[in-house]
């Protein structure tokens, strides 16, 4: 754990500072307007919002996991595809107006029920081995940023987007790989379960700002990183 911690410290102090040097305009040439100030107090709430997203993609990542490891494949896909979704649906709803802020934040715990009846039966130690796990992967998270911040530099936005595919498809296959020798499960459960927690996390932090908690500039920066 304490190595995995020194690890993720790196890799946020790497990110964030990539990003700040990233001109904000690109790839994005629109950004620009409504680009914030990148002061101490701006890259603080980035700061604040770190922690509660690592802790939020450790939780995640072991409750589908454990939900996936047994049972028929595709009815266990089919029902994390539904709950990892569901977030979507109510930001939508939201966003059109079809449901109001209290119904939203009502539905939206009423979500997170089925992971904390889940969460009660996953041991300690698989908690603990998936959490150094998920910490020490962004080892390989820094590595890759080397052709984000070459793209960057060379402001090329082909190459900026390989690299954004390269970072996702890379951190699936060792994320599943990982996670698959971690857990004893099949690889195709552990990259699925891989794969659906991280697209809940995003989507939550859509919900998150949705509900007035986040604000857009620090969403479009934890978006990113």
């Amino acid at each position: 754990m304490p190595d995995g911690l020194k690890v993720y410290a790196v890799w946020i102090a790497a990110s964030l500072l990539s990003f700040w040097m990233k001109p904000f305009d690109f790839p994005d040439i629109n950004a620009a307007v409504a680009a914030p100030v990148q002061d101490l107090a701006f890259w603080s709430k980035v700061a604040v919002w770190e922690p509660v997203l690592a802790a939020l993609n450790i939780a995640l990542t072991t409750l589908v996991l454990h939900w996936m490891r047994e049972g028929w494949l595709p009815l266990k896909t089919a029902a994390a595809t539904l709950w990892s979704a569901f977030p979507l649906i109510l930001t939508i709803s939201l966003t059109r107006s079809a449901i109001g802020k209290p119904l939203f934040s009502l539905l939206f715990l009423l979500w997170a029920v089925p992971g904390a009846l889940v969460a009660r039966r996953i041991p300690r130690a698989q908690w603990r081995h998936v959490t150094s796990f998920l910490l020490g992967i962004n080892a390989v998270a820094i590595v890759l940023l080397l052709p984000q911040a070459a793209a960057a530099v060379l402001r090329s936005e082909v190459l900026y987007k390989a690299s954004l595919v390269l970072t996702v498809v890379w951190l699936l296959a060792c994320g599943g790989v990982g996670l698959k020798s971690l857990t004893k499960t099949s690889l195709p459960r552990a990259v699925l379960a891989f794969l659906f927690a991280n697209l809940a996390l995003n989507v939550a932090l859509m919900a998150a700002y949705q509900l007035g908690w986040l604000p857009l500039e620090v969403l479009k920066v934890l978006v990113y990183v």
